[in-house]
């Protein structure tokens, strides 16, 4: 529905890795030869109920521009590359804020897969995450893909960087193997000392800290069973050796993370649902009431959704859905949970989104205390 997928094997992933939006542009193609141009310009607003943060004001919800090039080898190969950038169109900031999502090279070939190089989704992303991938606003925040540092490039469940994996299906199954190297990531603090001068507070001084975290490497294992050509079912595992430290102390921080899903499509209606546990990957700052940094030991999480699309109420599609989506730390009452309740309508080749989402926010603190604020939010979004 949201993308066009040229290869076949592709679309057992049901992810953007060769695809571009039904308005990409062609910029050039020959019998050998495509690149293709494509991306989105996507705003929210956010009103919020008993809330201090409620300002209404357009954020950027997304945007990115991509371009994506083939060529075609010799026996059914095919050499691939894309490279694709978000940037705020909006400039809250002061700029674009632009940054790189995906960047890769790989092969490609019908019968023996895939094999990409770079940043790229992960195997946990592309093949559990994506099930339940369907609001158009809310979502993402329990499944774990997105709950490391950043786009999780680092972690390596979201988009890792300098990853290198390889994807096929046969029959009934599709598999996945990803490998991430090493990165180093350092964080440079001050503290400031105070003092009392003249009956007034100055700062006498100040420390550097240093904090960071070593990655060795991730691995991850990914496989899915199609019992039906609308229902798949599928499991994943990520395992990232990690060191954080803080100055010369340093200690093992290594994620484990998995997670399983199902996703069912009969007919207009559409079901997705998945679980995972997470060791090491969530930030704390996903949960109020905690103090300090790094990630909190034990985490799981739960999202499911079901969609109804209408084909001929009005032009376009319009869609009804619901869902769960929960995250809860295993070590104290902390979680957040949203109700999500969503409708939408898809117009121009549904190249045009507008929806409008309402959360109800059961979250609550490490005491056990709610802290959870309920909000409408609205979107619109176009693919080009």
């Amino acid at each position: 529905m949201k993308i066009i997928v040229k290869f076949t094997f592709l679309s057992t992933f049901n992810l953007i890795l060769l695809a571009q939006s039904a308005s990409a542009f062609t910029l050039y193609s020959s019998p050998e030869n495509r690149l293709i141009f494509s991306g989105r310009l996507s705003a929210y607003s956010r009103f919020g109920k008993d809330t201090d943060h409620d300002d209404h004001i357009p954020h950027n919800a997304g945007s990115r521009a991509r371009v994506i090039v083939e060529h075609n080898l010799v026996d059914g190969w095919t050499a691939v590359g894309m490279s694709s950038w978000g940037f705020d169109p909006f400039f809250q900031d002061g700029d674009d804020h632009h940054f790189k999502r995906q960047q890769y090279v790989g092969l490609t070939n019908d019968r023996y897969g895939t094999l990409l190089l770079g940043k790229q989704y992960s195997l946990f992303y592309s093949m559990v995450g994506i099930f339940t991938d369907y609001f158009w606003i809310n979502g993402t925040a329990a499944q774990g893909s997105f709950n490391g540092e950043g786009d999780s490039s680092f972690d390596g469940t979201g988009r890792p960087a300098r990853s290198v994996s390889y994807r096929d299906r046969l029959g009934n199954w599709s598999i996945g193997l990803l490998y991430q190297t090493s990165r180093d990531q350092r964080y440079q603090t001050r503290i400031l000392h105070y003092g009392t001068v003249d009956g007034q507070r100055v700062v006498t001084g100040f420390d550097h800290e240093t904090f960071g975290a070593w990655r060795k490497n991730t691995i991850q294992g990914g496989i899915q069973w199609h019992a039906s050509d609308d229902l798949t079912f599928g499991a994943v595992y990520s395992h990232s050796n990690i060191e954080r430290y803080r100055n010369n102390t340093a200690h093992d921080a290594n994620i484990n993370a998995g997670l399983v899903g199902v996703s069912w499509q009969p007919g207009n209606w559409y079901f997705g649902a998945d679980a995972g546990e997470y060791r090491n990957l969530v930030s704390k700052s996903e949960f109020a009431g905690y103090s300090g940094a790094g990630p909190a030991k034990k985490a799981r999480g739960y999202e499911c959704i079901a969609q109804y699309n209408f084909k001929h109420l009005a032009p376009g599609t319009i869609q009804l859905y619901g869902g769960l989506n929960r995250l809860d730390d295993a070590n104290s009452d902390a979680r957040n949970v949203s109700y999500i309740a969503g409708a939408a309508w898809l117009l121009f080749n549904e190249n045009l989104i507008l929806a409008v989402e309402q959360d109800f926010d059961d979250s609550k603190n490490v005491d056990g205390h709610a802290v959870g604020h309920n909000n409408t939010s609205v979107l619109a979004r176009y693919n080009f």
